[in-house]
């Protein structure tokens, strides 16, 4: 009788999961509001408490306090950023408002005010203050300052802070303060207060462990920028006072010193200082800055400008003075910039920078001991950096290579901080990333990138040397495609007492010492291509302290495997390395406790706890919905481009695929995309390009990898992404007449031009293209202000030359000169103000398909900058998309839109109806 009965029990399970199968839904933008994301998250310094955001698009901010002993949760309604107090009792956190409410006021214009809520993490009770700021708490956790926001009638005068004893409840109230801040231990709070009444101004120091109070300064003028000493034994803050023959202010600089000593307060007064320029001032938009040994202060000084001189009549002088003549409209100033070929920065750039320019001034020094001011950037050096001991600063100077039409170079100098004495220690170096000179944490030396190789400069010696020169490794970006000179792997910084540098090559980590007496390999990452990077859980130092243990990321460079490792008495030991996502590390302060994030593309987020990773505890998933839908998958995907390069891309299931059914495709392009194969991508209707989106409507979406030759960047694209199509229609899973391609920006013009290459592509959509390299050379990125010709000849356009150099490179990879051969239906959209990719770019294209009477539509959002920001449109953009794609890949009816347009005065009837409503 067992086996009928085993019969019967496996029918019934069949029966039973085909009706949960069934039960499944396919996904749609309606459900898409539901989804989750993990926010912010942090561990208690015990290790104890782990604390996670969760945000969904459509509904409110939870956070929730979990504690990972006894598993008691907190679920705190509308809360997001949090902090965790010192002595592992308390956590305050943001309260935000309910989502809809949120989204009213943000259609309003108007601002959310919020409050502050104080969890004891023992008894549950909870504290909320309204309309706050800020807050954050001592280091010890006894005490918590929160400061309210300011009343709109007197913003420029501070607000009240709020100063609660965790201990006994008690709170301090402070009114008027404009600048507070604990010191490092938590003992101490330094605050400014300015009054109404210019007597009560003051910067006063609280004793938190008697709440004794020291008044450090007062006076009726204004008192800013306090600034603490890196270890909390001083701080520095200015006093502003005013000249009646100069247009600007002017501020004595004080230090308050040796708090834990005999504290006495050093003033510096630039009227009082026979050294000091009689031209300039202490420009108080500087920040003052107490030398670690507090024997010296730091600061900015700036010119004078000058009141106009009223016009005094000499004694004796009898001469009839003559009226001034009447101010007449003539004589205002023309609306105009004058844009000079010699402009070392084109104006649209000096726009952007002007706050800045403005408020740029040459860093200086007044050393105590000597009673010595000494101004250590100077006009032909404006640029300064202090070493990390600040015994010397580096300054520099660009100004000779002005404008740079390629890569930036600079000279610089090292300055000593106590005599002045300037040293010319390089002349016309790049000055780019790594690429200038830069000091360890301790100041014994500089070290930058040069030819291939780091190389090093002794403080001490005075000596330049290759440090990298004999090593059997290469630190130099052997991948990097780029026509600007080839920078580094990158390195991870350098360990405790400037002892090593920690540099990396392609899958390793080099322990190199200074004065190049040894180096060492730390890692074997290249024997099973796996990346190992130094991961910083400590930042409280700029120095690594390899007396603990120092933790390294892992990436498996083909497989796109995700991981940690340990590194300890000078082994590495792999902690968590598996066929997933996983990062966002984050250590307990005080334990080997860490929290991280585990993510596929079809597993939702999850946080995970450990100790040491000993044993990893899961402590929330995310979108528990998701059972309920259909859900894809992902792979990598090997492929040969026609150069004969090995590439990868990341291959995305449709939504309950069906071996033996052949689906349609999306390609969605930008340069290297592999990496992206475990990602977890959310559904959105705020969001085009979503894979996720499409996937759960039926299509594979495929992201291919690209790489790049010198010159061709739009052949280059192609020499990748066909051979990557194909080799997927290989599979038999593709239906290979409904195949689409998409992009944004980068990714857009390149969509753009494979398309006028090609016809293996049924139908293209390209959010702000690139589509004629030469107008797009001579245009400016708006947002920074500066030319593209220097991101064309040394960044992503991979030209070696400017457009008249390379003019047949530049129209062979312009989709525009290009567009005869498009067969294609393109759809294209751009933001009206676009500060990255001008959106007559859009308009050339639009032009040209129009009088070839091509199929091609393009979108206009107005107001909108290189990514749509307002909610509506990027509902309508990702819908349209959708729409696009739908009509011409799936056959379904297409919409008005897309066969005959909208024209204006229906677009405005529209908006009179809704209007209306």
């Amino acid at each position: 009788m067992r086996y009928p009965f085993l019969g019967l029990l496996a029918l019934f399970l069949l029966t039973n999961l085909t009706v949960n199968a069934q039960q499944k839904k396919q996904l749609t933008p309606s459900d898409y509001g539901k989804w989750q994301q993990i926010g912010s998250t942090d561990l208690s310094p015990d290790g104890n408490w782990v604390g996670y955001h969760i945000s969904i698009q459509e509904d409110n901010d939870t956070l929730y306090i979990v504690n990972r002993k006894t598993d008691k949760v907190y679920k705190l309604e509308f809360a997001t950023s949090f902090e965790f107090s010192g002595n592992n009792q308390w956590v305050a956190y943001r309260i935000g408002v309910p989502f809809k409410e949120a989204e009213k006021l943000r259609e309003q214009n108007k601002p959310i005010e919020y409050k502050m809520g104080l969890l004891n993490l023992s008894t549950g009770k909870k504290e909320t203050i309204q309309n706050i700021s800020r807050f954050g708490f001592s280091k010890d956790g006894n005490f918590l300052a929160v400061y309210l926001a300011p009343p709109k009638e007197h913003k420029d005068k501070g607000s009240v802070l709020l100063i609660k004893n965790l201990t006994d409840a008690s709170t301090h109230t402070i009114g008027n303060v404009t600048e507070y801040a604990f010191n490092k231990k938590g003992d101490y709070l330094s605050y400014i207060v300015e009054s109404s009444n210019t007597a009560g101004n003051a910067v006063e120091l609280l004793n938190l462990k008697n709440y004794s109070l020291k008044i450090i300064a007062s006076d009726t003028l204004k008192f800013s920028k306090l600034n603490w000493q890196r270890e909390g034994e001083g701080f520095a803050f200015f006093r502003t006072f005013k000249n009646k023959d100069y247009e600007e202010e002017s501020a004595t600089v004080h230090g308050y010193i040796n708090l834990y000593g005999s504290p006495s307060l050093k003033t510096f007064d630039p009227q009082q200082t026979a050294a000091f320029p009689k031209d300039m001032r202490v420009h108080n938009g500087s920040t003052p800055k107490l030398s670690d040994d507090m024997s010296a202060l730091f600061f900015g000084i700036k010119t004078w400008t000058p009141k106009p001189k009223k016009e005094e009549k000499k004694p004796g002088d009898t001469s009839k003075q003559l009226p001034r003549p009447a101010s007449k409209p003539d004589d205002k100033l023309a609306a105009v910039d004058i844009w000079h070929w010699k402009d070392p920065e084109i104006q649209p750039r000096q726009k952007i920078t002007f706050g800045q320019d403005k408020e740029a001034s040459y860093l200086s020094v007044w050393n105590f001991g000597s009673n010595q001011f000494l101004q250590l950037a100077k006009e032909h050096t404006p640029i300064a950096l202090l070493s990390g001991n600040q015994a010397y600063a580096i300054t520099s100077t660009n100004n000779k290579y002005k404008p740079a039409f390629k890569e930036d170079y600079a000279d610089f100098y090292l300055v000593n901080t106590k005599t002045g004495e300037e040293k010319l220690l390089y002349e016309k170096m790049l000055s780019g990333f790594f690429t200038g000179p830069q000091s360890s944490p301790d100041g014994k030396y500089l070290y930058f990138f040069r030819d291939k190789n780091w190389w090093i400069y002794s403080i001490a010696t005075q000596q330049t040397s290759n440090l990298t020169q004999n090593i059997k490794a290469t630190f130099w970006n052997t991948r990097d495609d780029h026509t600007a000179s080839k920078p580094p792997f990158g390195m991870g910084g350098w360990l405790k007492g400037d002892k090593e540098i920690l540099l990396y090559d392609e899958y390793n980590i080099w322990a190199v010492k200074p004065d190049g007496s040894g180096a060492r390999k730390i890692t074997n990452g290249e024997k099973e291509e796996i990346m190992h990077r130094i991961t910083r859980t400590d930042f409280e130092y700029p120095y690594i302290d390899d007396s603990k243990p120092i933790y390294l990321s892992l990436y498996g460079d083909k497989t796109k495997k995700y991981g940690y490792a340990k590194l300890e008495n000078n082994t590495v030991q792999s902690l968590i390395y598996e066929n997933l996502s996983i990062g966002r590390i984050t250590k307990a302060t005080e334990a080997n406790s860490f929290s991280f994030v585990k993510q596929d593309y079809n597993l939702s987020p999850e946080l995970y706890a450990t100790d040491d990773f000993s044993s990893n505890k899961k402590i929330t998933g995310t979108n528990p919905q998701q059972v309920d839908f259909y859900w894809g998958k992902s792979e990598l995907v090997s492929f040969t481009n026609k150069k004969g390069k090995k590439m990868q891309g990341a291959l995305f299931y449709p939504a309950n695929y069906e071996p033996g059914k052949q689906y349609p495709m999306i390609v969605y392009i930008y340069e290297l995309l592999s990496n992206t194969v475990h990602g977890y991508v959310t559904p959105s209707e705020r969001s085009a390009y979503n894979t996720t989106n499409f996937t759960s409507n039926g299509y594979f979406v495929f992201r291919p990898d690209i790489v790049y030759d010198t010159n061709e960047p739009g052949m280059s694209a192609v020499n990748c992404v066909v051979p990557a199509v194909e080799e997927v229609l290989k599979t038999g899973m593709i239906d290979k007449s409904k195949v689409g391609l998409m992009g944004h920006s980068w990714g857009a013009y390149q969509t753009s031009f494979i398309i006028t290459q090609t016809d293996i592509f049924k139908a293209a959509c390209a959010g702000a293209p690139l589509t004629d390299l030469i107008s797009m050379s001579l245009s400016i990125y708006w947002n920074s202000g500066t030319p593209d010709q220097k991101i064309f000849e040394t960044s992503q356009g991979r030209f070696d030359g400017p457009w008249y150099e390379r003019t047949q490179e530049h129209i062979r990879n312009s989709p525009m000169f290009n567009a005869t051969k498009i067969k294609a239906p393109l759809l294209v959209a751009f933001g009206d103000k676009d500060g990255a990719v001008d959106w007559h770019q859009g308009i050339e294209m639009y032009g040209t398909m129009r009088r070839m009477e091509k199929p091609h539509v393009m979108l206009v959002y107005a107001d909108e900058n290189h990514s749509l920001a307002r909610k509506e449109n990027q509902i309508d953009y990702q819908k349209r998309q959708r729409e696009w794609f739908e009509h011409y890949l799936l056959g379904k009816p297409a919409e008005k839109w897309i066969t005959e347009g909208i024209s204006y005065m229906d677009k405005m009837k529209a908006r009179e109806k809704s209007a209306g409503q």
